[in-house]
């Protein structure tokens, strides 16, 4: 099968552009149309010499295009089978638009996602979101999924699915929620969208494109349309754990499962709804089922770091700038001291963990500096290749050259692509010839 798949850009004219346009031309899979829309209100420059190559579908507009109207001139001019946004500023690995074809073939209506990796405004990669599915309310309290990461077949856009024109921010973490009232969302072992986010203006990226007050401020209007589906679908969760307590506490272990299963449908990654089913698959005499979902129930412990509220995150925030601010000043005592408040509030806190290992290497302390880095790659959902080959290399120097192996592993599990993580591999393996 050869379906089209039509590329939606939203292109302000920024230099940037010309790379995405060259991971299209990139593309394992060849029949694509690339809708481009004009936002700027005014003339757009010419395309990149390497539009050239591609199918361009050119959207202009007399008048500049908030993101949810620019999304949905996009929509309406995609003629392909599928659909799927690109950033101006973000890029695909080449296997991208073929992963994804090729889980929605195998569950046709649903709508497949992967994981992506995440850049600063330097273009170095900082973090890897893996792709994890979510329940009805988990998608309402945390967004884990990039605009670029997935595939929209036709019925999306035949149903009418638009987005939302009053959202100044978070418009498309709206317009995954919507969809996931009616299309399934299938997450993918890969992670093949690059998103930029440092290079944005919204506010709501990393490193210079990140503004908690703006954030907090332009999010209300977000809030305020979800905040009361989100306390109704809390109160009716709250309920179905309370039902399933009940019935685990008669052992009725049917009825205690089943109300599991319907907890599960809102929230996937529930460590006390994981580690209820534990119980009741080592009560129905099913220890494989026990072992899987007790280890279920650990990961969902370290993916479930507490919420902060907006108060707390501008204190972690604080501590951060003031502790790195303290550590390139050389006062190591005063950095150490808020890297340490930083990891009250937010435990595993990457940026804290990463100034704690940094000390404590200057200190000749490396067992130290390890623990410190395993601490920050145990908590949330995302992985820190940067922090995973600090670590490997200092397992090196410690003789635990293994170990380290490992992780190099994992990086290129992540990202196949990875340089560094390679040639440690290979520095490893001609060291292991060399003593051979």
């Amino acid at each position: 099968m050869n379906e089209r798949v039509s590329v939606l850009i939203r292109s302000s004219a920024r230099p940037e552009l010309a790379d995405a346009l060259a991971s299209l031309t990139a593309q394992t899979h060849r029949n694509l149309e690339v809708v481009i829309v004009n936002v700027t209100g005014r003339a757009h420059p010419p395309l990149p010499p390497v539009a050239a190559q591609l199918e361009v579908n050119f959207v202009d507009s007399d008048r500049q295009l908030p993101r949810p109207q620019a999304a949905n001139a996009a929509l309406d001019a995609a003629n392909g089978h599928y659909a799927m946004f690109l950033d101006d500023d973000d890029l695909l690995e080449p296997e991208h638009v073929d992963q994804c074809l090729a889980a929605a073939r195998d569950k046709p209506g649903t709508i497949p996602f992967t994981g992506a990796q995440i850049c600063d405004e330097r273009h170095a990669l900082q973090a890897v979101w893996p792709a994890l599915a979510f329940g009805r309310l988990e998608i309402i309290e945390r967004i884990r999924l990039q605009p670029s990461a997935a595939l929209l077949p036709r019925a999306v856009l035949d149903e009418g699915f638009r987005f939302d024109p009053e959202l100044p921010i978070f418009e498309d973490w709206d317009y995954w929620i919507r969809l996931s009232q009616r299309f399934a969302f299938r997450p993918l072992n890969c992670n093949t969208a690059i998103c930029r986010l440092g290079l944005g203006t919204s506010g709501t990226g990393v490193g210079a494109n990140f503004d908690l007050e703006r954030t907090a401020r332009e999010s209300r209007p977000f809030h305020a349309k979800w905040d009361g589906v989100r306390t109704a679908l809390d109160a009716d969760f709250e309920q179905l754990q309370q039902e399933a307590d009940r019935a685990s506490a008669g052992q009725a272990w049917q009825r205690a499962e089943d109300l599991c299963w319907e907890a599960q449908s809102l929230k996937i990654w529930h460590e006390p709804t994981l580690a209820r089913l534990a119980r009741i698959f080592e009560a129905k005499g099913d220890p494989q089922g026990a072992r899987k979902f007790a280890g279920a129930a650990q990961r969902a412990h370290l993916l479930a770091a507490p919420p902060l509220s907006h108060s707390m995150l501008a204190e972690l925030h604080g501590h951060l700038r003031q502790g790195n601010a303290s550590a390139l000043g050389g006062d190591h005592a005063s950095a150490e001291t808020q890297f340490h408040a930083a990891l009250v509030l937010r435990p595993g806190d990457q940026t804290a963990c990463n100034g704690l290992a940094n000390i404590r290497i200057m200190q000749g302390r490396l067992g130290e500096a390890e623990e410190f880095l395993r601490l920050g790659m145990l908590w949330g959902d995302r992985v820190y290749p940067t922090l995973l080959l600090k670590r490997g290399a200092l397992l090196e120097q410690l003789g635990r050259r293994g170990e380290a192996r490992g992780l190099y592993q994992r990086i290129l599990h992540r990202v196949p692509r990875h340089a560094p993580a390679r040639d440690r591999l290979r520095a490893l393996d001609a060291i292991e010839a060399a003593a051979a």
